[in-house]
């Protein structure tokens, strides 16, 4: 179950949020002018995910690297690009 609010609006019901969020498992979305900022999640949600986000880009890097063991991918040296104006 989800519920959305304005940051305003849930400033003084935080404590319930939280609440509702560990005990319920509740997901309120934060809104600053009608448009989704944050969430109060459980922390056992954010932790999932986080463990997630790690699981993906541990498994990039396992195609980055089987791409370059296997010859498909070169490396490409990083420069870093500047914008200068030419006119001063």
């Amino acid at each position: 179950m989800s519920t959305e609010m304005s940051v305003t609006e849930a400033r003084p019901e935080l404590p319930e949020l939280i609440n509702r969020a560990c005990y319920a498992g509740e997901t309120t979305y934060l809104t600053k002018h009608g448009r989704r900022t944050a969430a109060v999640v459980s922390a056992e949600k954010a932790q999932l995910l986080e463990d997630l986000e790690e699981l993906v880009d541990s498994e990039e890097v396992r195609k980055a690297l089987a791409s370059l063991a296997d010859g498909t991918e070169t490396r490409v040296p990083f420069r870093r690009r500047t914008t200068r104006s030419r006119n001063g």
